[in-house]
């Protein structure tokens, strides 16, 4: 691996001889005479590795060392040191250098110093690489589902992952529009570069664009340092925007440039940057409505609409919350160490009566919240808050009075049986009638 590499040293013969040395080995080298000017060419580009003298006028090795370490952190730093200041050299390490080189500088060690250090990297890298792959493939096993639209959504995703599209995942908040979008990269030739996400919603207006773009260091108040932008960051990989919708009209038009062109502009620069990702978009609004309204573009909706997937309310496919409910007790068992392994029949029932208006976020909550009381094997009624069985009752009732009545009897009177342990005196006690008119309402 190729280092890139700056090299500090106010002696001008031998920092022209280093970097002529470093650069015949292949390395991208840059010079500054001393630790002020190092730092104004960090703050412009970044670099892999700095190489630089210990004493130097004004800002020395020790003091310049701290402000990469601070401002720079993924910068490494190799400190030269003349015998004499090999005390210092060794505090140079205490406080986060690499490595150090005696003067006179003895260059095939140099070399070999480098070469370490690169492949340190290298293997640094290839490790975070590996991690990364192994979380972002755990996602696509967290897509529950049985239902017909959801199988056809999931055919979708495997089919649009081999490409390169665009993508634009619409559907009700908590339906799980960012799995959806971890589990298109995963599956994807981009699945060794960076799933990066931002909910555009929770970013202030007035950053959003340094946020997308990047910003160059004084173009701003408060901007103290270079910054790269979400889209430079998920180069190689994939770029997911939530409520893409929130996006105001007047950055639309140069996101629009920057999908296009495959360039991004940042804040307070004239030179545009090349950018390669792959973007995914979701929202939870109409965004045709909002075309029809003027407050999206329709040249950007068209751009982000390569691809359309929609995912249903969790009301609307009835049949996955069996399989999603067991899904949540053996991911909170796990993490909890709890011996729960599944949910009652009445719990169930319960869930399939509910109406989700938080879809999947809101029943992975109450099965949570569930494991939280319940110490046995089987999630019980009892175990789920007041107010969900509560509005389970009543959004599960017919609309007819007279029925609605028959029903949330019968239910108040099997609740009430089975909170008593299966005793029907207590239960008749509990419900203030006789314990004959229970058994001829359980007869009914």
């Amino acid at each position: 691996m190729k280092l890139n590499i700056l090299v500090v040293e106010d002696e001008p013969i031998l920092r022209e001889d280093l970097r002529a040395f470093l650069r015949e080995r292949g390395h991208r080298v840059r010079a500054a005479e001393d630790g002020r000017r190092a730092l104004a060419q960090l703050d412009e580009e970044e670099a892999d590795l700095v190489l630089t003298d210990l004493r130097m006028a004004g800002m020395d090795g020790l003091e310049l060392l701290d402000r990469v370490q601070s401002d720079h952190p993924g910068t490494l730093v190799i400190m030269l040191t003349a015998y004499a200041s090999v005390e210092n050299a060794v505090e140079a390490l205490r406080r986060g250098a690499v490595d150090y080189l005696l003067k006179p500088v003895e260059y095939e060690e140099l070399a070999l110093r480098v070469l370490r250090l690169a492949e340190l990297r290298d293997m640094q890298r290839e490790n975070q690489l590996l991690k990364r792959q192994l979380h972002l493939r755990e996602p696509s096993r967290d897509i529950v589902a049985r239902s017909p639209q959801m199988q056809e959504e999931l055919r979708t995703i495997d089919t649009v992952a081999a490409s390169d599209g665009t993508v634009l995942v619409l559907g009700p908040s908590g339906t799980g529009k960012e799995l959806v979008a971890r589990a298109i990269h995963s599956r994807s030739p981009r699945c060794d570069g960076r799933f990066v996400a931002i909910n555009l919603a929770a970013v202030p207006e007035t950053l959003l664009e340094s946020e997308l773009f990047g910003h160059r260091k004084g173009s701003f108040t408060g901007a103290i340092r270079n910054k790269e932008g979400l889209m430079t960051a998920a180069g190689g990989g994939t770029l997911f925007l939530d409520e893409i919708s929130e996006v105001p009209l007047h950055l639309q038009a140069k996101l629009l440039r920057a999908i296009e062109e495959r360039e991004v502009q940042p804040v307070g620069s004239v030179d545009p940057q090349p950018v390669d990702l792959r973007l995914i978009a979701a929202t939870n609004r109409n965004l045709e409505e909002m075309v029809e309204a003027g407050l999206f573009r329709q040249d950007l909706y068209y751009r982000l609409n390569v691809v359309e997937i929609r995912l249903p309310a969790l009301a609307e496919r009835e049949e996955d919350i069996p399989p999603l409910v067991e899904h949540f007790i053996q991911k909170h068992a796990r993490e909890m160490k709890k011996p729960v392994r599944a949910a009652s029949p009445e719990v169930l029932r319960l869930f399939r009566r509910h109406r989700w208006r938080g879809n999947v976020r809101e029943l992975e909550n109450a099965v949570e919240r569930a494991m939280i009381f319940c110490d046995g094997e089987i999630l019980l009624p009892e175990h789920l808050s007041s107010q969900l069985v509560a509005r389970s009752e009543e959004e599960g009732l017919p609309e007819a009075l007279k029925e609605a009545v028959h029903v949330f009897e019968r239910r108040h009177i099997q609740r009430q049986v089975e909170l008593s342990g299966g005793d029907k005196n207590l239960a008749a006690q509990r419900l203030e009638i006789s314990l004959s008119s229970l058994y001829r309402k359980l007869e009914e």
